[in-house]
């Protein structure tokens, strides 16, 4: 994927352009020993024209191939001494010769003047598209923004829904059971039976408006000043913490509430279907945090996490298709699982399209914001058809 700028485990830094995992187009590699290389890349090696400067203070200015230097270039000493012409799997191979096999300083002069002009305008060239390239990027400060704008959206439906829930009559009388199943000796029939209770009931409309207010206090947290710079930092390396710990919460408190509205009522149903859809978003972050380290793209914590976020809705559907009279179920019910279950499978194929580099999701920002654009559209969706389910006339 596209990180843009990459620190290796040893310190070694990459700032530039990627093909898969593997540096490709130009690029900056800088050690901690000061070593530096700017300019091609392909495959994951330079190639093409770009500059080496060593930590003693040489520098090649000049061709690569596959990691050598290979075709014209120039060496320049520490002591100012040059060495200048055609270069061979990384040796030296000698200037360009005359007719008569001799070098004569006024030609090698031109050479070496041709050389540098030649090699420089390319290297202005690829120095002008990397900076047009990153214009067209979405930058962090845009994203600044565009946080602080999603968390007053969410702060304004999450207070709205709260303030209808407290309010309208209507709305907060619908509540949904919790009810515990747990096994007691009958002494009449002298066997376990299950003993079904009523631990309490759920406000509906007042824990819809949590998810909200939750998304909205994670949006204005990412947007303070000592959280964005690490919010920032991360996003560089391919990764939002911000992001997984927030979805743990707020979309496990979603799939909860929709499984209530389909008669998911025991207490310890409801606690797993939570546990499963948060692992499910703790493996999304796990599938970030490996992949920073990884040279090809390690799939099996995105493939873990679908199986956990298939739980819940395996116990949904059941319940769904096990209905007495399915006509009996609320149209809203219907239309919140068949809209939730869209947007829950477009964030993992938004998160496949930022490890496949697929057109603009080569830049990580722009599958970041399409992850901020997803979760608005699915909790305000939720919110809402909840609102105008739970008013319509009985």
């Amino acid at each position: 994927m596209n990180r843009d700028i990459y620190t290796y485990p040893d310190g070694t830094k990459y700032k530039g352009e990627w093909d898969g995992n593997k540096r490709h187009g130009y690029g900056i590699w800088i050690r901690p020993d000061g070593t530096k290389y700017e300019g091609e890349w392909e495959n994951d090696k330079p190639n093409g024209r770009g500059v080496l400067i060593n930590p003693d203070g040489s520098k090649y200015f000049g061709d690569w191939k596959e990691g050598k230097r290979h075709g014209r270039g120039t060496l320049t000493k520490s002591d100012g001494t040059q060495k200048s012409g055609e270069w061979k799997s990384g040796k030296f191979v000698g200037n360009k010769q005359t007719l008569n096999g001799q070098v004569s300083e006024t030609e090698d002069c031109r050479e070496l003047e041709h050389l540098n002009r030649e090699l420089q305008e390319r290297l202005d060239e690829l120095e002008e598209r990397k900076h047009h390239k990153k214009r067209r990027e979405i930058s962090f400060s845009y994203l600044k923004k565009f946080n602080f704008v999603m968390g007053f959206l969410h702060l304004i439906q999450g207070a709205l829904m709260l303030y209808f829930a407290l309010t309208i009559d209507q709305i907060s009388a619908f509540r949904t059971p919790v009810r515990s199943y747990f096994l007691q000796f009958d002494t009449t029939s002298m066997r376990l039976v299950t003993n079904p209770e009523q631990l309490g009931e759920v406000p509906f409309a007042i824990f819809v408006s949590f998810f909200l207010l939750l998304s909205a206090l994670a949006h204005f947290i990412i947007v303070m000043p000592g959280i964005n710079s690490i919010y920032n930092r991360d996003l560089e390396k391919g990764i939002n913490k911000f992001r997984w710990y927030e979805y743990s919460l707020s979309s496990s408190l979603m799939i909860i509430l929709i499984a209530m509205l389909f008669g998911v009522y025991g207490i310890g149903a409801l606690i797993a279907i939570f546990i499963l859809n948060a692992s499910m978003n703790w493996f999304g972050l796990l599938m970030e945090r490996i992949n920073q380290y990884t040279e090809e793209t390690v799939w099996s914590p995105f493939v873990f996490g679908l199986i956990a976020g298939l739980g819940p809705w395996v116990v949904i559907i059941l319940h769904a298709l096990g209905n007495a009279d399915p006509a009996e179920v609320p149209w809203f019910v219907y239309a919140i699982i068949g809209s939730y279950f869209v947007f829950f499978n477009l964030f993992p194929i938004n998160m496949i399209l930022q490890y496949k580099q697929v057109g603009k999701w080569a830049d990580y920002l722009y599958g970041e914001r399409g992850y901020i654009i997803l979760s608005l559209v699915a909790k305000s969706v939720l919110a809402w058809l909840v609102y105008f389910g739970v008013m319509q006339p009985t």
